[in-house]
């Protein structure tokens, strides 16, 4: 009976971690106006700083993306697909990172932390 009870204890704890270690990511939703989600796949661009991006884009959402790495060492180019889908999901076809950083969550793991915001850049026929 006591090996039941501690096989069931290190299944919980073992739950428990594979949980705790998911990705983390979010879109709030900004401005005056909404805009239809952007087909899976459009493309959308990714600018370091206002400067790079196109004059006249207008702010349509914050993303706040977090990946703890679990058993791996992550960067900004690992968050690129997760920000672009979250992008696309508030209709923005750009995204400008604001901060990115590393997240250390193991001996050998290091996740990202990316803040950013999805923007709409108007497309010219």
């Amino acid at each position: 009976m006591r090996l039941r009870s501690l096989l069931a204890l290190v299944l919980q704890l073992s739950l428990g971690a594979l949980v705790s270690a998911c990705t983390s990511s979010g879109v709030i939703p900004t401005g005056d106006h909404t805009y239809a989600a952007l087909a899976e796949g459009a493309p959308v661009h990714i600018y370091a700083s206002d400067k790079d991006a196109p004059a006249g884009f207008e702010v349509v959402g914050i993303i706040d993306y977090q990946n703890p790495g679990k058993y791996q060492v992550l960067s900004l180019q690992d968050a690129i697909p997760d920000l672009q889908e979250k992008a696309r999901s508030v209709g923005a076809n750009g995204v400008i990172v604001d901060g990115s950083e590393p997240v250390k969550s193991g001996i050998i793991s290091t996740g990202v932390h990316v803040r950013a915001r999805a923007i709409r850049v108007a497309t010219t026929p």
